[in-house]
């Protein structure tokens, strides 16, 4: 009796030892390092949103970001992450380290959202993006995003609406002003 009560007994603790170890190997980690050229960086952080669950061909978007179904190549896109930043509540948030990185450990299968939630002392924070955990056979993801120093000039967002545009009106206006000339020149 007492052989079948250790033998159980072993057989129940070699079970419990082996648990975490297949349990850790479904988790994966994601790492962000600024890149902040050779500046140093100080203070900053780092949240990331589990908005998505795997799905086939996708992920499915949990409830708070709107539900529905997100394909796999719509994940990288800016325009969706910055719509999802703007719903994203109850992430984990990590202070960066001296070397302006972070890394979130134990994440589970996914979609996730990452934006900078505390900017770094002189420098603009990094525009949020989707990671997906994982991404093929890739457990562990690594992101490099850059960030811009803060000058007196905003930085150039190479957004040339506005030039274009004034550009437009004047070259339209010197052709009104040169037809009324032009016009008035034939009736003398």
């Amino acid at each position: 009796m007492k052989r079948g009560i250790m033998a159980l007994l072993g057989m129940v603790l070699a079970l419990g030892l082996s648990l975490p170890a297949n349990g850790s190997e479904m988790r994966g980690s994601v790492e962000v390092k600024l890149d902040a050229g050779e500046l140093p960086v100080t203070n900053g952080a780092v949240t990331m949103y589990l908005v998505g669950i795997p799905t086939e061909g996708g992920y499915r978007l949990l409830d708070r970001y709107g539900g529905g179904v997100v394909r796999s190549e719509d994940v990288h896109s800016g325009n969706l992450a910055y719509w999802l930043r703007e719903l994203a509540g109850g992430g984990k948030e990590m202070l960066l380290d001296v070397d302006g990185r972070v890394v979130f450990s134990g994440v589970e299968k996914g979609l996730y959202l990452l934006a900078q939630t505390q900017r770094m002392d002189g420098f603009y924070p990094f525009r949020a993006f989707l990671a997906e955990v994982p991404a093929g056979n890739q457990w562990t993801r690594h992101y490099e995003p850059s960030v811009m120093p803060i000058t007196d000039e905003p930085p150039c967002t190479g957004d040339m609406t506005l030039p274009m545009a004034i550009l437009s009106m004047a070259l339209s206006g010197g052709g009104l002003v040169c037809c009324g000339l032009w016009n008035r020149k034939k009736r003398e």
